[in-house]
């Protein structure tokens, strides 16, 4: 007999819906970490300090929300900061600064660049680093993760006034191995590489060499590399930030024959026409600085030196500027409390930018251990999954998901028609993905305090940035991280927790099938409590039939597990529930030594991650 989800069940709204009630909403509402948007002025405030001072380190956002920052120039050790507790601690990282990139499954791969390079492979689950093959990475190479996974590693130099390289390689983190693909036309070292959101990557200059001033497209198809636009203004030590629109933002940097002075233009490249053109000045020079696009698709710029002073110092802006696409200006924003040179910056979940590190841009070198956040003041929500509402968790492509705040809208609706509506009275949601392809989200529901829409399909893995727009305006916007899978349990009480909302289905010996609720609403507690079920005699066969989201993209049955009240269940179907957008089944053998258990939890995990846990009744 096929136990299959062929039969579409016939559930009420409330069940897949999963409608929050206002009581349950109003409390997650108050636990959510920046769930209701609040706008305010630009602020800098000082946050815990690093345990070791550093400079020229590397730091990375991890899967899990923390920042993970290692090295740097005299600095050994690494450490990881926890935005829910403003503090450092150390951990078993990279023991020395390099070439840092998120990798699909949440690794970090950390490349020292050189003749004496390497590369290790950080596995934040269990703080654990290994090698991660022979990999050697030129000095002044750019190294970018491609959206199929592997890694382009293009230019940098054999060693010190050597001519810049042509070569350009491809790495498989699975594999390990590294294979050679087209050679650019020009050779670059200290260049900038930028992955748009075709899944071309842009790279834009050199250092001092043929290419200085000129750019060229690799793409990853056909592995060949054309020559693009030159630059208005050619420069090195700039920044490269791929802006929401699909442009990328070149910004300051050295100027040629200046002998240490940075610019203060900035150009926009177009992939559309292959052109640079000028864009706004920025309040300040500035060179070897850092660029943060921002959730409100801003770009805050800080650090770097605008001049040097000869012969043991650089110049350093304590001022912090912001760019807006919208007008194509700059303007200047709230003050560092401690103007620095070298630091990191890193977006976190929250919106808030942090700066860690960093000199006083004297020489010999002082490191700092100082550590700072930005807040734009803009306001910024979370997405959790509409089954489990999980605060902090990941989300998967096509799942549903529930963003909870105030004023994310003027108006109540819900959608009445498939397929799902991009606009809901007058709000919208849009998804940017770690490529930098932003898509239009299916939506659900919409209200002042709600919005629930569906991961729009084809959204890739990593850290993703949700817009809320209610007409020409942006209400909110929040990160949220995307895996292959993100499992998440509906429950009756749509609360992620208590009774299953889910139901009984009954094969007896002569194929006769029967429906069973499992659930029912006792008007007393207002809400719905378990009802027991009867798993009846030794010849039939009772299955529980879960519904859920965040799990159709599972690598198999095999990587799908559950038990039920602390034994194994057998897992026959795992994958979309047919007729409804975004809702996932799973059918689960209920065993027969579950009689008489009374209520017991039933747990779920998919590709080794657990779901939320719920709950079933057994006479």
């Amino acid at each position: 007999m096929n136990l299959h989800a062929s039969f579409s069940a016939n559930l009420p709204v409330r069940a897949w819906f999963g409608f929050v009630p206002l009581t349950w909403a109003a409390f997650l509402i108050c636990l959510l970490v920046g769930a209701s948007p609040l706008k305010g002025q630009p602020v800098w405030t000082v946050t815990g300090s690093l345990g070791t001072p550093r400079y020229g380190h590397s730091a990375i956002l991890l899967a899990n929300g923390k920042v993970l920052v290692g090295g740097g120039v005299g600095s050994a050790g690494a450490e990881l900061y926890d935005p829910a507790t403003g503090e450092w601690s150390a951990t078993g990282g990279p023991t020395l600064s390099g070439i840092t990139l998120r990798l699909a499954d949440g690794k970090v791969l950390v490349l020292r660049t050189g003749a004496n390079g390497s590369a290790e492979l950080y596995d934040p689950d269990i703080d654990s680093l290994s090698a991660a093959g022979n990999l050697v990475v030129p000095s002044g190479a750019t190294v970018t993760l491609l959206t199929d996974g592997r890694l382009l590693v293009a230019g940098g130099s054999g060693s010190a006034f050597a001519s810049p390289l042509r070569n350009a390689d491809l790495y498989d983190p699975a594999t390990g191995v590294l294979s050679p693909t087209g050679r650019m036309n020009l050779g670059r070292s200290s260049h900038t590489a930028t992955l748009l959101s075709d899944g071309k990557v842009l790279v834009v200059s050199d250092y001092y060499g043929s290419a200085f001033g000129t750019s060229e497209l690799y793409d990853p198809v056909t592995g060949n590399w054309t020559l693009t636009g030159k630059l208005t203004t050619p420069r090195y030590y700039h920044t490269a930030t791929l802006l929401a629109n699909g442009k990328v933002l070149v910004a300051g940097g050295g100027l040629p024959f200046e002998d240490c002075k940075a610019a203060d233009s900035a150009e926009l490249y177009d992939p559309a026409t292959g052109q640079w053109s000028a864009t706004g000045k920025l309040t300040a020079r500035r060179a070897n600085h850092t660029a943060t696009l921002l959730l409100s698709g801003k770009v805050l710029v800080t650090g770097g030196y605008s001049d040097c002073l000869q012969p043991n110092s650089v110049d350093l802006p304590d001022a912090a500027d912001l760019y807006d696409p919208a007008t194509g200006n700059w303007n200047a924003t709230a003050r560092l409390n401690t103007p620095r040179f070298g630091e990191t910056a890193t977006l976190l979940a929250n919106g808030r930018v942090l700066i860690a590190g960093g000199s006083d841009g004297t020489f010999p070198i002082k490191s700092f251990t100082s550590a700072e956040l930005f807040d734009s003041g803009a306001a910024n929500v979370a997405s959790v999954s509409a089954a489990s509402l999980a605060a902090g968790g990941t989300l998967a492509p096509e799942s549903i998901a529930v963003i909870l705040g105030t004023n994310l809208a003027t108006d109540i609706q819900t959608a009445t028609s498939l397929p799902l509506p991009a606009e809901l009275v007058g709000v919208s949601v849009k998804v940017r993905d770690s490529a930098g392809a932003e898509r239009p989200a299916p939506l659900f529901f919409v209200s002042p305090g709600k919005i629930k829409y569906q991961v729009p399909p084809a959204t890739i893995n990593g850290l993703a940035t949700v817009t809320i727009t209610r007409g020409p305006s942006v209400v909110a916007s929040g990160l949220v991280e995307i895996a292959q899978v993100a499992p998440g349990l509906f429950s009756a009480n749509s609360d992620g927790q208590g009774v299953a909302s889910a139901f009984a289905w009954r094969i007896r010996t002569n194929g006769a099938q029967q429906f069973e609720p499992i659930a029912r609403f006792d008007p007393a507690q207002n809400r719905y409590v378990a009802e027991p079920i009867d798993l009846g005699p030794e010849t039939d066969q009772v299955f529980l039939i879960l519904y859920g989201t965040g799990i159709r993209f599972h690598s198999g049955l095999s990587g799908v597990s559950s038990s039920i009240g602390g034994e194994s269940s057998e897992v026959t179907f795992a994958g979309a529930a047919p007729g409804f957008v975004g809702l996932d089944q799973i059918n689960m053998r209920l065993p027969r030594s579950l009689a008489g258990r009374g209520e017991v939890s039933v747990s779920l995990s998919v590709d080794g991650k657990p779901a939320n846990t719920v709950g079933v009744n057994i006479r």
